[in-house]
């Protein structure tokens, strides 16, 4: 097998079925893990720096930028012929300490993002897949009219600051594909379908007023021990309202938690390659879904550990990821594996 990432592996038999497939990966896990670089290089057709491309870590002041760790980043895939992903360029959730709630005006907030948004996206204009333009930008319970979220962007700028920064991403980067993404939409509960229509609102609405916009976003944060409240036919159903809008769906931030299962590890581990197999058997079954990025590659790397929701509450270290600490495939990567053979190819 041929070992160059999008040609084998993983990301080879994806790309068979005409899916791009890949995982984050940060600078210092490739620093600390020839373990990482080794399955990031054989499997991945796709990479998502973790860190690198969000505000706290390109941004030490107002006006100032630190490219380093994204260059670096970028590099690394370019040699190993892998797409990028870039995530994000405006996030409410990863803003540096300097940001406080941003300039007191709209004009001033305005002024801010135009320039982060020009500057990164057009640094890396036709070296990016794909940029998560706006993450996270829905939230029902935050009681507004619309269905957004009450984030400081919104409250200087107003809806505006969604169309306006889309607007942007592709003046400053033509060639890439520009993804609105968004959590907790997977589900058949009434919270998730409020997300839901709020979420079609908003792109109807972007559509209208002709914002240059590609994908759909799903960030697929999934608990196994909550799967009882998962219907693929209200997902797929969802899907296909998106797909009637003329845009694509993309896979951006796949795990599963295993928070409230059981401690035996043979369980836990059959739980979650079962909710990994039964959430991309619906979603291939769609095929504007033409991308899946796993957020996470190791146990030994993951972020919910160190997460109040998704931690174990018995302190056991969480098992979420297709490799386990020591880097040797678990049954959700041959659950993973077996949704893609069984894909329908694009």
């Amino acid at each position: 097998m041929e070992q160059a990432a999008g040609r084998g592996g993983m990301g080879g038999l994806a790309a068979q079925r005409g899916i791009l497939f890949g995982a984050t990966l940060t600078q210092g896990q490739v620093a600390e893990s020839a373990e990482m670089v080794r399955i990031a290089t054989e499997e991945m057709a796709m990479l998502v720096p973790g860190f690198e491309f969000k505000w706290p870590g390109l941004r030490p002041g107002p006006w100032e930028f630190d490219f380093s760790g994204a260059d670096a980043m970028l590099e690394f895939a370019e040699a190993r012929r892998q797409a990028v992903r870039g995530h994000a360029l405006v996030w409410h959730g990863a803003l540096p300490d300097w940001f406080g709630e941003g300039p007191a005006d709209a004009m001033g907030m305005r002024t801010l993002l135009r320039h982060h948004i020009t500057a990164v996206a057009g640094r890396y204009a036709g070296r990016i897949h794909s940029w998560d333009v706006v993450n996270e930008p829905v939230e029902p319970w935050d009681n507004r009219p619309d269905g957004l979220r009450d984030s400081p962007f919104l409250r200087r700028m107003g809806l505006d600051y969604v169309d306006l920064a889309f607007r942007w991403a592709a003046e400053a980067d033509p060639t890439a594909r520009l993804v609105l993404n968004e959590y907790g939409v997977e589900m058949a509960t009434p919270e998730q379908e409020a997300r839901r229509t709020a979420l079609l609102t908003l792109l109807e609405g972007m559509l209208r007023r002709g914002v240059p916009i590609h994908v759909l976003g799903i960030q697929a944060h999934l608990s196994a021990a909550s799967w009882r409240d998962f219907d693929p036919a209200v997902l797929r159903a969802f899907i296909r309202r998106v797909a009637g809008l003329g845009l694509e769906c993309y896979v951006t931030e796949l795990d599963v938690t295993d928070r409230g299962l059981p401690p035996e590890v043979e369980l836990r581990d059959a739980a979650v390659a079962r909710t990994y197999r039964e959430f991309l058997d619906a979603a291939f079954a769609e095929p504007n879904v033409t991308l899946v990025a796993l957020w996470g590659i190791s146990d030994r790397f993951t972020w919910m550990n160190d997460s109040r929701f998704a931690q174990r509450e018995d302190g056991q270290p969480t098992r979420p990821h297709p490799f386990d600490q020591t880097f040797q495939p678990k049954p959700a990567w041959g659950a993973i594996g077996d949704a893609l053979r069984g894909a329908p190819r694009r």
